[in-house]
């Protein structure tokens, strides 16, 4: 009866196991392929040092090149070349400078900006370009030299960098064409970046660019009923600045440095991914200003200013879209 019921109880199993034995089957292939895939996706991402989003773009149509750069860079004093455009932070250090081909070769001048010319490998030599790779250990120095217009060289090095990081910096260094691009410190978008001031904005599309000096650029934006006029009559101007004055450790110090009654008027507001302060007064002109103070860090503060000439609804939401796309560096 035992052995019966033991040829009974497999006769009804046997189905059940080979089922089993299937499922287990398709499970295992289906995790390899989930494996493959997973191992697809984060090989190339894990030998990445820094993603896209870590990164900024830096134009200069004037100089004749463009290159992208890590955020977390903020411009440095250049010592004795005005020429030169300097990034530091983090251990890490860009450097680039122009200069006249004198009838010499971009290796050459890739060279002279090497420490030790002799333990230096060639990774990379084209037409316009060359890569060098200091060899030696500790040194992390990496220089490209790209041939610019009117027989002009922008060599940039690179000190401290990862592989991965580096790779990415010299490979976004190429020349650009002044004709073909805004004349100011932006890419190729609608986003204008300037590095030096640490920060980006979105601009509304035909917005006219411009420098007021070393620590502002203004963004006009003009209105259907502008006057010929060299006074802006309908539109709006808005300005981003840089202010440098020293001694302010909170934003309500700032809001009183800037404004001769503290700004007992200004309320907090949330615009974008940063906390300001925000007040309003008149121009002389009699059109609505708008301030916006920022404090970014311990050290920074910036002011964003909005003028606007004619029906303020008009342009309201033209500048909240440009106050919530404003990035700080």
């Amino acid at each position: 009866m035992e052995n019966v019921a033991m040829r009974y109880h497999g006769k009804i199993n046997r189905p059940a196991i080979r089922i089993a034995v299937l499922v287990l089957l398709m499970l295992a292939c289906t995790a390899g392929v989930v494996l493959a895939a997973a191992q697809g996706q984060s090989g190339p991402a894990a030998g990445r040092a820094a993603t896209p989003d870590n990164f900024a773009h830096y134009r200069d149509t004037g100089a004749g090149y463009a290159f992208d750069y890590p955020r977390a860079l903020l411009p440095a004093e250049a010592q004795g070349n005005s020429d030169t455009r300097v990034l530091q932070g983090q251990g890490l250090s860009l450097r680039v400078s122009t200069t006249a081909l004198g009838g010499r070769s971009l290796r050459a001048l890739a060279m002279n900006a090497l420490d030790d010319p002799s333990a230096a490998s060639e990774t990379r030599n084209t037409d316009g370009s060359v890569v060098l790779v200091q060899d030696e250990p500790g040194a992390e120095r990496a220089v490209k030299a790209i041939a610019l217009a009117d027989e002009r060289v922008a060599v940039m090095v690179v000190d401290g960098a990862s592989e991965a990081v580096s790779d990415t910096i010299l490979t976004s260094f190429v020349p650009v064409s002044a004709a073909a691009a805004d004349p100011e410190e932006t890419d190729a978008e609608a986003r204008y970046r300037n590095p030096e001031l640490g920060f980006s904005i979105e601009r509304p599309k035909g917005a006219q660019v411009s420098r007021d000096g070393d620590d502002s650029v203004s963004f006009k934006v003009l209105g259907p009923g502008n006057a010929a006029a060299s006074e802006i009559s309908d539109g709006f101007v808005l300005t981003v600045m840089r202010d440098h004055r020293p001694g302010i450790a909170t934003l309500a110090e700032y809001a009183e440095a800037v404004r001769a009654d503290g700004a007992p008027s200004a309320d907090t507001r949330r615009v974008g991914d940063y906390e300001s302060l925000h007040y309003s007064t008149q121009s002389e002109m009699g059109d609505t200003v708008s301030h916006w103070l920022y404090r970014i860090g311990e050290q920074r503060q910036y002011q964003v200013t909005a003028t606007v000439s004619g029906d303020p609804d008009r342009y309201r939401r033209q500048i909240q879209t440009m106050l919530e796309s404003l990035r700080f560096d």
